[in-house]
């Protein structure tokens, strides 16, 4: 097994122009006018090694330190209103995206329902991950002479769906523990 790493970051910029496109908050109208005010994410945890067919594999995630204090945040928050004169809300993000091979997905969750009122543990909850793989480049020292028709494909389709599975459930079962230590 690979050792997840996690370190103390400043805060992500989110949006099209920035590192990580995804926020960690937002506070939100329903119409999106103004637009969504967001804040980033504090911690960066890392994750390489090789998957079972012997491509590389990355995983990172970004999620919320309990130190957090959202203060800046929460300052440029006030006083902000919609121009559908509802009132905007607090939306707490999810973020999962996989890469492997030419396939790509992204899944986008609110595990709590959006809120009025600023609430703090809802906000440690969040997490962007991503889990991206890469072709292992082989050595091209000797010339490697031609498969046979009788020999076997060296791709295996089925241990590397069963790591792909087994990548998203280390991150199923840190998302898990991560939420059973807010409540």
């Amino acid at each position: 097994t690979e050792t997840l790493t996690c370190k103390d970051i400043a805060t992500t910029a989110t949006g099209p122009d920035s590192e990580l496109f995804y926020a960690s908050v937002s506070y939100r109208c329903q119409d999106l006018l103004p637009p969504p005010i967001q804040t980033g994410f504090h911690i960066k945890c890392t994750a390489n090694g090789l998957t079972a067919d012997g491509s590389n594999f990355e995983y990172t995630c970004y999620e919320d330190s309990e130190g957090t204090g959202f203060r800046n945040f929460l300052a440029e928050v006030d006083g902000m209103k919609c121009t559908d004169d509802e009132d905007p809300l607090f939306r707490y993000h999810i973020t999962r995206e996989y890469r492997i091979g030419s396939s790509s997905f992204i899944g986008f969750s609110s595990v709590f329902n959006e809120t009025a009122e600023f609430n703090r543990t809802y906000a440690k909850g969040t997490l962007y991950s991503l889990y991206t793989t890469f072709p292992t480049v082989a050595p091209t020292n000797a010339p490697v002479a031609p498969t046979t028709a009788t020999s076997s494909s060296s791709h295996n389709s089925i241990a590397a769906s069963k790591n792909w599975l087994t990548m998203l459930g280390v991150v199923w079962l840190h998302c898990s523990v991560k939420y059973s230590l807010l409540f």
